[in-house]
């Protein structure tokens, strides 16, 4: 019975800290309004969770392993195509409904030195989207100019509103102007620049 309660508890925190993160950001985010969320004391906070930093890391962690999860699902019986599409309409339904996810992806931006995992959530995300991409153009040639990745990034901008990941300088953040560019901007199929 206390073990449940302690779930239950934890499970609390892990909410009303979702919904200060969301809302406000890492930096935005007081474990005194988390505890204000909750009604309960600041020691019963710190009894699951050590520090804010901690209540960031679980959350994308927890969160984030959902929509990781949620990103690899494919339709078996479905194309490659409609496999990609259905995906990208669960990851922003779940996004839109679920504020642990949405404060996952925006801790993962806003915050990637949390990040327990090797790679970042975001990344994560992207490679499995690319292999998605990879397979639909593979299966219906749709995609097939473009880099996997690319289209995959792309995705990610316009559906989760974040620009993935972060460019590390000019240099890089010229070159994936360069990639993203050409993704949206090359020769239509069957005509020429001019039509």
């Amino acid at each position: 019975m206390a073990q449940d309660r302690a779930v239950q508890t934890r499970a609390l925190v892990l909410a009303a800290a979702a919904e200060e993160f969301a809302a406000h950001g890492y930096d935005g985010t007081k474990l005194l309004n988390v505890v204000e969320r909750t009604s309960m004391t600041k020691g019963a906070l710190y009894g699951h969770f050590s520090s804010k930093e901690e209540l960031a890391a679980t959350l994308i962690e927890e969160a984030g392993d959902e929509l990781v999860a949620r990103a690899e699902r494919r339709a078996e019986d479905a194309a490659a195509l409609l496999a990609l599409r259905e995906t990208m309409l669960d990851l922003t339904r779940h996004l839109r409904r679920d504020p642990l996810a949405r404060s996952a992806l925006r801790l993962a931006v806003e915050a990637p030195q949390l990040d327990r995992r090797a790679l970042g959530l975001v990344e994560r995300i992207s490679r499995s989207l690319a292999r998605a991409v990879a397979r639909a153009h593979a299966e219906s040639r749709v995609m097939g100019r473009h880099p996997p990745d690319t289209v995959a990034r792309l995705l990610i901008s316009l559906f989760f509103e974040i620009p993935h990941p972060a460019p590390r300088d000019d240099a890089d953040a010229a070159q994936r102007f360069d990639d993203l560019w050409t993704a949206v901007s090359g020769p239509r199929e069957g005509g020429s620049d001019t039509d």
